[in-house]
């Protein structure tokens, strides 16, 4: 028996009925006869072939080396009406054959498995394929808008400091109404700005809330005396409540409950025009004691209730004319949701249109340790920009492409004791770093030749060689997104400050990382021959100013302070005393905007200053 007769005798032995094709639809069956196969001739016995036997020949009347041709799974009923299940194998061997198997019902189970299983795969690698799309569709969304984000926050960090310097400039009245026009479009501007960025974080889940000690009076308070600016300017009333229960010290995120309850009081605001604003802050009973019910309430136009389930979500508004006659883009409540899902509340709107709206929202905090006045004051305080002076002069490495930027650096530095060096790229200021001794670096993060960050890494790197201190590397760059942080930080960098940057985010980063920049020793000024006469009596006057400073802010008399605000920006820098120039331009604008906190930090600035200086 040659090899492929015992192979055919095997399959027969095994539970296949065996046919040798001996001719066109001509079968000699080799082996025994299977009990399930029954008598006549092969297609009598078993229609299905008739559909599979015209295949079968193809496969064995083409050329190629191909094993076997396996037929369809099918089911047909036995004289005894017993449900069978069949499949058929064409094989070409030696010569060529026919296997013909009856299959168990358990068999077939198993392959509807194998086939659902094949299917799964399938979806499961489409699932991926879509997700891998959407990911980077995502990512090519992430990088347009970091993209965009600092091509616009380059030009308006120019921009809006310029305004900034020029409303602390002694202006006349015109001029002043003016660079107050300006200031106000560039900061709506830079709203717009921030919330598509805002929007685009919370879509990727890349906002983190922080977890910080805070009093809940002082963020509404905060939140209230800046919304109040666009209230008054309205005739507006703007008021609050915290109800009695609610702890007086939380755990969370200051910042992030300041920017839901500032994007509900403006949109409050923007639409109402007469009547009132008020904020209510009340213990959630339902929670434990950290879960607080706000709500902010108005007397405005109201919300239509057809859209008071909508008014949430991105780039909607009540009215699709709302956006041309009120502003805004139609972010701010949908970013408040999100945030007030990550406090772990919810938010919604009640409304009679035509009477106002409630907007309610809820989030958890934990209950903190109380804390003293004395620490809130310490943790509120804002150096202002003359605490930079110090033993010596701060030796600062400035580092930025752009020349209107430096410009600006050197304007929001002027009057304070510092040396400034520039350079326009990151090759020039390693170079720089590693023949001087600085105090600070501003390095921008896009520049020719070599970047800010690889000029950090080659910084440090120096640094790490020599074995001395590492000096801080202040990023200051128009990327604003979180990634962009990571890599500042990643590159080396002590902190990561967004343009546009304002003087006292700038000062106050300054202070906080250079050593010993708040001591304040004896400030010579050099004046001219024909002043010295008159300068004391200057001085003296000013040092008297401060007192009358202090009654007016007491008594709410800002129209005082206003007053000799003027009068020192328009002669200190003339007696050639700068600094007076720039805390009487402070307190100007703080007293026509009511900012009573801010008119005493300037005035113990004044009186700081005045104590310390003398004439050379």
């Amino acid at each position: 028996m040659n090899a492929a007769d015992q192979q055919a005798s095997l399959l027969a032995a095994l539970g296949y009925a065996v046919f040798e094709r001996l001719g066109e639809s001509s079968f000699q069956l080799l082996g025994p006869s299977p009990d399930w196969l029954p008598a006549g001739s092969l297609t009598d016995a078993l229609p299905f072939l008739e559909v599979f036997l015209p295949d079968a020949e193809e496969f064995w009347n083409s050329p190629g080396d191909r094993p076997a041709l396996q037929s369809d799974f099918w089911t047909q009923t036995s004289a005894a009406g017993e449900e069978l299940h069949f499949c058929a194998n064409a094989v070409a061997q030696e010569r060529k054959f026919l296997l013909v198997e009856c299959v168990e019902q358990r068999f077939l189970q198993t392959q509807s498995f194998i086939q659902y299983a094949h299917e799964a795969s399938l979806a499961r690698d489409q699932i991926a394929k879509l997700s891998r799309e959407l990911e980077h569709a995502t990512q090519a969304k992430t990088e347009f808008l970091a993209r965009m984000s600092h091509e616009i926050r380059t030009p308006m960090n120019a921009l809006l400091g310029m305004a900034d310097l020029l409303w602390e400039s002694p202006l006349s009245d015109e001029q002043r109404e003016y660079v107050r026009v300006c200031r106000k479009t560039g900061d709506n501007l830079l709203n717009i700005v921030n919330d598509i960025l805002d929007f685009s974080k919370v879509e990727a889940g890349q906002i983190e809330l922080e977890k910080v000690a805070f009093n809940l009076a002082d963020v509404v308070a905060e939140t209230l005396d800046i919304a109040g600016v666009r209230a008054r300017a309205k005739g507006l009333a703007l008021s609050s409540r915290i109800e009695p229960g609610v702890p007086a010290w939380l755990e969370g995120d200051p910042s992030r409950l300041r920017q839901i309850l500032l994007n509900l009081l403006g949109n409050a605001a923007k639409f109402t025009d007469r009547g009132e604003l008020f904020v209510l802050v009340e213990p959630d009973a339902r929670q434990d004691p950290g879960a607080l019910h706000f709500s902010v309430s108005d007397t405005g136009i109201g919300i239509p209730a057809d859209r008071l389930s909508t008014i949430f979500d991105s780039f909607s508004q009540a009215d699709a004319s709302i956006t041309r006659k009120f502003g805004g883009t139609g972010l701010g409540l949908s970013i408040s949701k999100r945030l007030v899902e990550l406090m772990g509340g919810k938010i919604w709107a009640e409304s009679v249109p035509g009477s106002g709206a409630t907007i309610h929202f809820t989030a958890r905090f934990s209950v903190a340790e109380a804390r003293s006045a004395a620490e809130a004051d310490a943790r509120k305080a804002s150096p202002g920009p003359l605490a930079l002076v110090r033993d010596r002069p701060l030796r600062i490495l400035l580092a930025d492409d752009a020349e209107e930027n430096r410009f600006l650096i050197r304007g929001y530095l002027k009057g304070s004791a510092c040396v400034i060096d520039e350079v326009e790229n990151g090759a020039l200021a390693v170079e720089k770093f590693k023949t001087q001794d600085y105090d600070v670096v501003l390095m921008d993060s896009e520049m020719p030749v070599l970047d800010g960050y690889s000029a950090t890494r080659a910084m440090r790197a120096f640094e790490h060689e020599r074995g001395s201190a590492p000096t801080p590397i202040l990023a200051l760059t128009a990327h604003a997104l979180r990634e962009a942080r990571d890599r500042s930080l990643e590159a080396g960098c002590t902190d990561h400050l967004t343009k546009p940057i304002k003087r006292a985010t700038l000062i106050d980063a300054i202070e906080k990382f250079v050593p010993a920049a708040r001591t304040l020793d004896r400030i010579q000024v050099p004046v001219e021959s024909w002043l010295k006469p008159i300068v004391g009596g200057y001085l003296e006057n000013r040092r008297g100013d401060v007192a009358k400073l202090r009654a007016a802010v007491d008594s709410g008399d800002y129209a005082t302070i206003r007053t000799l605000g003027h009068q020192m920006t328009g002669t200190g820098g003339a007696y050639g005393f700068e600094p007076i120039t720039q805390i009487g331009s402070v307190l100007e604008e703080s007293a026509l905007a009511g900012d009573a906190d801010r008119m005493r930090t300037s005035i113990e600035e004044l009186e700081g200053y005045l104590s310390a200086v003398s004439v050379e």
